[in-house]
């Protein structure tokens, strides 16, 4: 009798450790679905993976905002609903990533089609673009993003070395 409890007791703590398992997201697919979500036009990604206090520094929010940085899930989610007005048929490859404790490290590529409003110096209705970077996800002890730090390659590269 004793061995039927102890085999069903095991059965029980299997199966509820592999529930939590499947529940709980790795750091990697979270930060794939966040970044998909950030640059393909889900904003709400930013609520279910950021940290309230996340921050998000790229080298080109310097032109874009007059700072290196966003701060807070409010200001992520209103720059990517405004990243998502101007490009269209987002094509996101995520080419690799590298985990180590709390820190990720993903290798990405994006084409996609500009649709905003041409500016001087900036890119013309309806043509193609496509850039590549790295990003460094930094998740807090929960497992949300608390910041996005990121490197782009300049507009066309990955364009370029596609269609060679």
């Amino acid at each position: 009798m004793r061995k039927i409890i102890f085999f069903l007791l095991a059965i029980l703590f299997i199966s509820c450790i592999k529930a939590v398992v499947k529940v709980t997201p790795d750091k990697k697919t979270i930060a794939e679905k966040y970044f998909r979500g950030i640059y393909g036009c889900d904003p709400s990604v930013v609520d279910r993976f950021a940290n309230d206090s996340i921050s998000v520094s790229y080298p080109v929010f310097m032109r874009l905002f007059n700072k290196t940085e966003i701060k807070g899930k409010k200001s992520v989610k209103n720059f990517a609903s405004g990243f998502c007005s101007k490009w269209e048929e987002a094509q996101i490859t995520i080419h690799d990533s590298i985990l180590e404790e709390n820190k990720l490290v993903l290798f990405w590529s994006f084409n996609a089609k500009f649709v905003g409003e041409s500016q001087l110096n900036g890119p013309e209705k309806n043509t193609e673009h496509a850039w590549g970077g790295i990003s460094l996800f930094l998740f807090d002890d929960e497992g949300k993003i608390l910041s996005e730090i990121g490197e782009e390659s300049p507009d066309g590269m990955f364009y370029h070395l596609k269609n060679m």
